[in-house]
Order: structure tokens, then C-alpha cells, then sequence
């Protein structure tokens, strides 16, 4: 008896899990990988120093990381272009990847396999930003950018099953499964002033006003399902429920102080998207993707007669989302000819790439004339161990900067993830 459904249907066991494994993809890759958070200038130094920019941060840098630096940043400067992306995952590092592709997995090695990942399953974070034209005269800038964000999670249960199958008497859940995604265009006015000078330290504010067109948002209202196999059948119930919106319209709002002292020590303080809210009007969808089956067995042969599945969309109210905030502190001193800097970076809610888990990045760069090379690392939150390095190069007034991080591993063959980011920008 506990043959039938394990030997002779397994070729109806193997389509209805590719019918349940789409399902559960369409859940999240939509939504994982969409071209969020809103910021301002490509924050290339920044990225190349570990992500340590809180107090380092200066001219349209500053609209990024602590809008405060712009009370004690000088001259002018224009942002020509740049863009970053970043993409990762919390499983399988590159050189885990290249071991098992194109491999034959044995026990062993999918015992391996299910170790990697997590218990709360199979996550995938993209990140991709540009800025257009950006411009800074002294404590005032005025920028323009484009982010798109995406976070999306796969059940564990999902890959046990592809890799293990159903067993006889088991019922496999995938309720931990969700995705998010969004993309939106920025502008924003931001301004420094110092407030107080006192022993020679100057204490200074900054707010970043950001109004955001949004382009695209679309976020898992519910998904899940459950792969149940008995004796004598198999049966499986999936759904996936989304809700999407073809633009909005918001604003953002960010707030930091800034401290310089007689010795070149700078500390900055920052709360990101303090108040932010978009509201999603145009287009509004509601989905709902359900399949089930049934009494599928030896006797019922024909699959199609025993899975039926549904597509409905719906026309959906407006509804309203925020985007996470999170706090920075930030130190830099100037030793020398090195640049020294470091954040710590607390999130208020676990959401995409904000974490409750605090982060902390700390790097330096090396200023040889036209020349500046950057290195730095970062620790904890949603990405875990990074390693970053970056490069400066200003010729008269035209300055460019580029930078590459890892993601989940400090080393290129541990990372789960990658980071590169290119800006060009004029320096007065």
C-alpha cells in the first residue's frame, strides 16, 4: 500500500509539485525582484568605507545619510549621475552555488543544502537606485532619484519538498511565504543650519522634505498552501493573494544633528523616513491565485481533471504604505592622510533590508591627492558580514567614485550577495 502514491504515481506527485512550486514563485519573485526606500545622491563613498557615511557624509552625500552634514559643507557641487544595485540572499553563499550546480545531489549533499537555509526560509533582497541631476550650494541641495526596492521569502518546506518529496502521512505547510516591491521616483529639498558653537564644537541640524511619485507597488496580502500525502491519494491546496497599484503620490521626511569639534571630530545623528507615507490610488488590483487537488491516484490518471486552479483579479481600493525607519550615529576623524569613519544603524522594524538587529560598519579612506582608495566592513542586521573596498578620483573639478561590497561573507566566495555603485559629479 504505501508504494502506490511514492513508485507508481510519481509522475503525478512531480507535476502537481511544479504546480504548487510556480505558485509559490509567483508569490515572490514579482515582488523580490522589482527595479523602498527613498534616498537621495548614489552613496558611492559611502558603500567603499564599509556604508559609513553618517558623519563623513558631505555636499549631496549628506541628503543620503545625515542632511546635518550639510550645515558644514562647503563650496558647491553638482551630481551628474550614478547608480547602485545590490542583490542577496540569506542561504547559499557563491561558492556553495558553484558546488552544487549542474551536480548530482546525493543525501548527503541535500542534507547539506537544507542545513543552509534558515527556518524561516529561503529570503532574496534586491536593492536598485539612480540619481539624475543633483545640486548643492553650500547648506542647501536640491536632488532627484529613482529607487526600486524588492523583499521577498520562500518557505523552507518548499525546497525540503523538491528536494525530499512528500513521505507517506506527512502534511507540508508554506505558509511562510510573502513578497514585497516598489518603485517610485524622488525629489528632494534638503537643508543644514548650525545651531550652536560652544568651546569651539559647532552643533548643527539638518531635514531632508522629500516628495515621491510612485511607479509601482505590489506586496503578498496572503500566500501559502499545504501538500498533504496518504496512503492511498494525494492532496494539495495553494493560494496566493496580491495587492498592486500603478502609481501614488507621498512624501518623506528625514531629520539629523551633526557635531564638529576643534580636533576634526565629527559625530552625526540621523533618523530616517521620521514621517513618510504614499498614497496608492492609480490602478488598483487585487489577485487571487488558488489551486487544488484532490483524489489524485492510480485510478484518477488525468491531473488536469484532478487540480483546478483559479486567476481572478479584482479592481481594489486605495490604500496607504510607509517606509521603514531606522536610525544612524555616525563618527569620522581625520588622522593624517586616512579618513576614519564608523555608523551603528538600528532599524525600528524588521522589513526588507531594515532590521531591528543593529548593524555596524566602519571604514577608511586614503586620500592621496586626486587618488582615494576606500576599504571598509559592516556587521550584523539583515545582511550580516560585508566587505567592501571603493576608489576616488578627482581630476580639477571632476570627480568620479565607484564601489564594490559583499554581502553575507567577508570574503568573495562566502558572499550571499553583491553591491556595486558608480557616481560621477562635478566638486566647486
Amino acid at each position: 500500500m504505501n508504494s502506490i502514491p511514492m513508485n507508481l504515481a510519481h509522475d503525478q506527485r512531480r507535476r502537481l509539485t511544479l504546480h504548487l512550486t510556480a505558485t509559490a514563485l509567483a508569490a515572490v519573485a514579482l515582488a523580490a525582484l522589482l527595479p523602498g526606500q527613498a534616498r537621495g545622491q548614489s552613496p558611492v563613498r559611502a558603500w567603499g568605507m564599509g556604508g559609513a557615511g553618517g558623519a563623513v557624509a558631505r555636499g549631496l552625500e549628506a541628503v543620503t545619510y545625515n542632511p546635518a552634514n550639510l550645515a558644514f559643507s562647503d563650496g558647491s557641487s553638482i551630481g551628474l549621475a550614478g547608480a547602485a544595485i545590490s542583490v542577496e540572499n540569506n542561504a547559499l553563499s557563491l561558492d556553495r552555488y558553484n558546488e552544487i550546480t549542474g551536480t548530482h545531489l546525493d543525501e548527503a549533499d541535500k542534507a547539506a543544502l537544507m542545513s543552509d537555509i534558515p527556518e524561516d526560509g529561503f529570503s532574496l533582497d534586491a536593492d536598485v537606485r539612480a540619481s539624475a541631476l543633483g545640486f548643492q550650494f553650500g547648506s542647501f541641495a536640491l536632488s532627484a532619484s529613482a529607487v526600486g526596492t524588492g523583499h521577498g521569502n520562500l518557505d523552507k518546506d518548499y525546497f525540503d519538498l523538491v528536494l525530499n518529496g512528500n513521505p507517506v502521512g506527512q502534511t507540508i505547510d508554506f505558509s511562510n511565504t510573502w513578497g514585497e516591491g516598489s518603485a517610485m521616483g524622488a525629489a528632494t529639498v534638503s537643508f543644514g543650519t548650525r545651531l550652536a558653537t560652544l568651546g569651539g564644537a559647532s552643533l548643527g541640524a539638518g531635514v531632508n522634505l522629500r516628495y515621491l511619485y510612485g511607479i509601482y507597488e505590489m506586496h503578498v496580502a496572503s500566500a501559502g498552501g499545504t501538500l498533504t500525502t496518504g496512503m492511498t491519494e494525494i492532496a494539495a491546496d495553494a493560494h496566493v493573494s496580491t495587492m498592486s497599484a500603478e502609481g501614488g503620490r507621498g512624501y518623506g521626511v528625514d531629520v539629523g544633528l551633526a557635531l564638529r569639534t576643534p580636533g576634526g571630530l565629527a559625530v552625526g545623528l540621523s533618523l530616517e523616513n521620521a514621517q513618510s507615507s504614499i498614497d496608492w490610488d492609480r490602478n488598483v488590483e487585487y489577485r487571487e491565485y488558488r489551486l487544488s487537488a484532490a483524489d489524485v491516484n492510480l485510478l484518477n490518471s488525468d491531473l488536469d481533471a484532478a487540480v483546478t486552479d483559479a486567476d481572478t483579479v479584482y479592481a481594489g481600493d486605495p490604500y496607504t504604505t510607509q517606509l521603514p525607519r531606522s536610525a544612524r550615529l555616525g563618527a569620522s576623524a581625520k588622522v593624517g592622510a586616512f579618513v576614519l569613519a564608523a555608523d551603528w544603524v538600528q532599524g525600528f522594524e524588521d522589513r526588507g533590508l531594515t532590521s531591528t538587529d543593529p548593524r555596524v560598519l566602519a571604514g577608511v579612506e586614503w586620500q592621496l591627492g586626486f587618488l582615494q582608495p576606500r576599504v571598509g566592513a559592516a556587521t550584523g542586521g539583515v545582511l550580516g558580514d560585508s566587505a567592501s573596498a571603493g576608489l576616488g578620483i578627482k581630476v580639477g573639478y571632476w570627480r568620479i567614485d565607484a564601489a564594490a561590497v559583499t554581502r553575507g561573507g567577508l570574503k568573495v566566495g562566502d558572499s550571499k550577495g553583491v553591491g556595486v555603485a558608480v557616481a560621477s559629479s562635478l566638486v566647486f
